[in-house]
């Protein structure tokens, strides 16, 4: 089921696109996929309502987020700086995909700076991060 939650939750600039929302989040075989768009800044309040999206679609708690980003997305020290301090769950792995060094950089920047209690790494492939997923398995999946 591919989801495009930011509509449903209010997330679009006034006049924007509709291809250029935030972000985008659905579910694919147990993984929740978000891409962040480039279209605003992410700042405390849109990571607010990432994650309010991501409990929508998994409100019990431990799929794993497989996050991509398009080019040049901005993400505000405070929506870090957020993000790390209220999610403390460690049966949820997050996967950063880093294609290119830019990306790289920017997900090690945010392990190691902002030091996530939730499980956290960067990968540059996808299969890397099924992997790495699969020893995180925790057996709690939403029955829809």
């Amino acid at each position: 089921m591919r989801m495009t939650v930011p509509i449903a939750f209010g997330a679009m600039e006034p006049n924007a696109h509709p291809t250029s929302a935030p972000y985008e989040l659905w579910e694919q075989d147990g993984v929740l996929h978000l891409i962040l768009g480039n279209a605003v800044p992410i700042d405390a309040w849109m990571m607010k309502d990432i994650l309010r999206a991501v409990h929508f679609l998994d409100p019990v708690g431990g799929e794993p987020i497989m996050v991509e980003q398009q080019e040049l997305v901005r993400m505000s020290a405070e929506a870090k700086a957020f993000l790390a301090r209220v999610c403390r769950s460690d049966v949820r792995p997050v996967a950063f995909m880093a294609y290119d060094l830019p990306d790289r950089i920017q997900g090690d920047f945010f392990a190691r700076f902002h030091k996530p209690s939730f499980p956290f790494r960067v990968f540059g492939a996808r299969e890397h991060a099924r992997e790495w997923f699969d020893r995180y398995a925790t057996g709690l999946r939403v029955v829809r």
